[in-house]
């Protein structure tokens, strides 16, 4: 599958060493993290390309979230660009989990990865009550936002989160198929034990938040020996609440 994509920094020079690949989370799209995108445009000289995975944004809709298939997808997406040199991986949440199951794919092609707050391993977290919002807003055929918030807040208790998923809200219509990664929410929140990649990877942590858990060290560091843990003042949501906390962080990593 070719992934709709949004590029910054385009060239046509082929002597391009780099490329940088952002990943977004689940019920986002290339344009949750454009704002982190354009700011790395402004510091470094290399192509930004941001993705929507399949079921997100303009992407084609597919009943299959795997992620070796999802990995493949981003694979095909590099084929159709004539990318071939060198990528940076950025990832956040279920973003992250794609970049890191492209160390399968791409071992000797990823030069670098950064994960934002997501780890390698399976969660029990359940989004039982999100889905029910979706549910009822389809079943009542809301077409406004404040109609969607009001719905929503009766299931959903964090108001950041609304606020967030109805940016994904237009035209009575959501940006992602949510019945889809409903179906297949088991292999989203999911994981297989992947071999070790041994290349340079950072994960920034949200003290705020309980995605990267002390307790989840062990299967980071045997999946991928090399890790760099560095903990940020914030929540799941760093890329909105931190983000020049974020880029810094990430500025730094790769001058590394």
């Amino acid at each position: 599958m070719i992934l709709s994509h949004k590029i910054l920094n385009y060239t046509n020079n082929k002597n391009n060493i780099m490329t940088i690949i952002i990943l977004h989370g689940l019920f986002g799209n290339k344009n949750s993290l454009l704002e982190l995108g354009y700011l790395l445009k402004q510091k470094l000289n290399y192509p930004i390309i941001l993705l929507d995975l399949r079921n997100h944004g303009q992407s084609i809709n597919d009943m299959d979230m795997r992620y070796s298939i999802m990995a493949y997808d981003v694979i095909e997406t590099l084929h159709f660009l004539n990318i071939n040199k060198k990528v940076i991986l950025i990832g956040y949440s279920m973003g992250g989990k794609v970049a890191m199951y492209l160390t399968i794919f791409l071992k000797n092609m990823i030069h670098k990865i950064i994960i934002l707050d997501i780890a390698p391993i399976a969660y029990i977290f359940s989004f039982k009550n999100i889905f029910l919002s979706f549910k009822k807003i389809h079943d009542m055929n809301i077409t406004t936002k404040i109609q969607a918030y009001n719905i929503m807040k009766l299931y959903i208790m964090d108001y950041d989160m609304i606020n967030i998923l109805l940016n994904m809200f237009n035209n009575g219509q959501w940006e992602f198929n949510w019945f889809f990664i409903q179906q297949q929410y088991c292999n989203i929140s999911g994981w297989n034990l992947i071999h070790p990649w041994l290349g340079k990877i950072m994960f920034l942590k949200g003290k705020q938040s309980n995605y990267i858990r002390i307790e989840y060290y062990k299967a980071i560091f045997t999946q991928f020996p090399s890790a760099i843990i560095y903990n940020i003042n914030a929540g799941h949501f760093m890329y909105i609440t931190h983000t020049d906390v974020v880029l810094r962080q990430i500025l730094i990593f790769l001058e590394q």
